[in-house]
């Protein structure tokens, strides 16, 4: 569907405190903030996110992602969506810590899916750990009161699927899948 960049790139701190976690001057998680930014193409649409980490210990970023979008997009976000882009504070894994989501765009072709990429904070090694295939749920809704994420798209003329995901150690499960008419207004 869609092609990942970069996975993950760290630059010498990020490394070396993901190496010594262990170390008084490792940042915690709430150290850390995010700048978004945005690369424009040969053809002069937007078709890059790229998503820097910082923290008080350093002027340089300590760990950058850099996604292709889902769906180019005709010129780049104003200041007031960039927020919309980075989302740190919601618990993916309800951990008690909040994680690290990317917004990489909606696929509106036919219907409309929202993907994300995916962090979950490693507390105990005191890094973000990428969410394998996260970036391929659509419409990821979290359900903290039972520690499940669905996932709710159309997947035919009139057909709507839902997948239920729970943890499985640092991975994601598809514990339910649910198969409903695209107008039913159960969801």
């Amino acid at each position: 569907m869609r092609t990942l960049l970069v996975i993950l790139l760290l630059s010498l701190c990020a490394r070396g405190y993901a190496q010594n976690a262990l170390e008084k001057d490792a940042p915690e998680r709430e150290d850390y903030r995010f700048e978004v930014s945005f690369i424009t193409g040969d053809l002069g649409y937007v078709d890059q996110v790229i998503v820097k980490g910082f923290t008080p210990f350093d002027e340089s970023p300590c760990l950058e992602y850099k996604y292709e979008l889902v769906e180019r997009l005709a010129e780049v976000p104003d200041a007031n969506e960039t927020t919309y882009w980075v989302n740190d504070k919601t618990d993916i894994n309800f951990d008690g810590f909040p994680d690290l989501l990317i917004f990489l765009g909606r696929n509106s072709v036919g219907r409309i899916e929202e993907f994300y990429a995916a962090y979950a904070w490693d507390e105990e090694n005191k890094y973000f750990a990428l969410v394998p295939g996260f970036d391929e749920i659509g419409n990821p809704v979290f359900h903290p009161d039972s520690k499940t994420i669905t996932s709710t798209v159309r997947t035919d003329a009139a057909e709507k699927t839902t997948w239920t995901y729970v943890w499985d150690g640092w991975q994601l499960e598809i514990i339910d899948e649910k198969i409903s008419n695209l107008f039913d207004d159960d969801e």
